[in-house]
């Protein structure tokens, strides 16, 4: 018979179980327990994180073994903490193997007298770039008249020549960059099409920083107004030289281009029109040129004249087949190469995407250039990305300072 709860005796049939203990308090005393010894803890304790592993290391301010290149600048100082270099005198051998030009302080007990003025050509060019507030770097005008002892006479105009104390119009007219920027990756651009367009023109010499290089047009309207004015604002200025594309007659540089078919006199009259043009320029650039500038011989011939006259040569980057590096080297001229041109495609995120890379070869080689022309989307896009360079650990340098340093 089973049993139940009617016939068990009184009592014996109740089960003594766990489940009827008051969990829920006992786990509400825990908690309780557990909050208020940590808000003990703080209160009394200094450190609440006392207890987890530490360390204590000594700081030195000393640089020992720290070289200067190990130090990235990004916030510039202003001229006054940069030294006083605009009464520098400046070694006139121009510049020096890497391409950059080198002032050298005065010594000795007539320093100061030595100071005191311009001595040399290469100063009375350079006395406004560089004598800025107390002395200090100043980046605004450059000289705007054309040193006497720099030119030679043709029926085209005068011709930059070297002159008789050995200064060439590249050592006279090139803008110096600051030297804080030398201790940053750099970046140099070069804008063509300079004076072609009046809007254009005005834009790139007002909107863009005066460290970014212009090519003036030998085409333009009042090309030497725009040279002025372009100097003025603190640009530096190089000469385009019309040469022959591939597909020449059908694509045409200009009535003054440099042709393979012409023999070197009939290209040197061509080229002494096109440099009699304006004048305070440190150099050229080639404006298209394609199968010009892959014919070594005219190539030859043509930078053999660039360099007995004192100027530099930018190769713009748009051919491949251009054998102005090989050529330069061989005959000792002053020689930029571009890395590559900004606005092949115009569009805000082609160039975009271009300076981006541009910013990435300046980190992995120290230098980077490029060319561009100047059209309305690239000089906004120019004039936006170079905002807050310095914040991204890079500086602008005028294209005088890459040369030679390039590939």
């Amino acid at each position: 018979m089973v049993r139940s709860d009617l016939t068990a005796p009184l009592g014996m049939n109740k089960r003594r179980s766990i489940g009827r203990l008051p969990l829920g308090l006992i786990g509400v005393a825990i908690m309780t327990v557990i909050f208020t010894t940590g808000f003990i803890w703080i209160g009394i304790v200094d450190d609440p994180n006392g207890g987890e592993p530490m360390a204590t290391i000594e700081l030195s301010s000393a640089l020992d073994g720290v070289a200067p290149s190990d130090i990235e600048i990004v916030d510039l100082p202003d001229g006054s903490q940069l030294g006083q270099i605009g009464s520098d005198q400046y070694d006139t051998s121009g510049f020096g193997p890497d391409g950059n030009y080198r002032p050298t302080r005065p010594t000795g007990t007539n320093a100061q007298d030595q100071a005191s003025g311009p001595t040399s050509i290469v100063d009375l060019a350079r006395r406004v770039d560089y004598e800025g507030l107390d002395g200090g770097f100043s980046s605004e005008s450059l000289s705007t008249d054309p040193i006497d002892q720099l030119l030679e006479p043709n029926k085209f105009g005068s011709l930059p020549k070297i002159s008789a104390e050995g200064i060439r119009p590249l050592d006279a007219y090139a803008r110096r960059p600051n030297p804080a920027a030398l201790t940053q990756a750099r970046i140099a651009i070069l804008i063509n099409g300079i004076g072609l367009n009046s809007d254009m023109t005005l834009k790139a010499i007002e909107d863009l920083p005066a460290d970014i290089s212009l090519g003036l047009s030998p085409y333009g309207d009042d090309i030497n107004s725009w040279m002025k004015s372009a100097r003025l604002s603190g640009h530096e200025v190089l000469l385009q030289a019309p040469m022959e594309p591939f597909d020449y007659p059908d694509n045409d540089a200009g009535p003054q281009s440099l042709l393979t078919n012409l023999d070197r006199k009939q290209n040197e009259e061509r080229l002494s029109w096109v440099l009699g043009q304006t004048s305070n320029y440190v150099g050229l650039v080639n404006f298209m040129g394609d199968r010009f500038t892959s014919n070594e011989t005219r190539m030859s011939e043509f930078l053999s004249k660039v360099r007995d006259r004192g100027l530099m040569y930018v190769d713009d980057g748009s051919s491949p087949r251009s054998r102005a590096s090989e050529v330069a080297g061989t005959q000792k001229v002053p020689f930029v190469q571009a890395d590559l041109v900004l606005d092949q495609n115009l569009s805000a995120e082609a160039i975009g995407t271009q300076l981006l890379e541009l910013e990435t070869i300046a980190r992995q080689r120290g230098i980077a250039v490029a060319t561009a022309t100047a059209f309305p989307v690239t000089l906004n896009a120019l004039e936006m990305w170079s905002q807050r360079l310095e914040e991204r650990g890079l500086s602008l340098v005028p294209i005088s300072s890459a040369i030679n340093s390039t590939r």
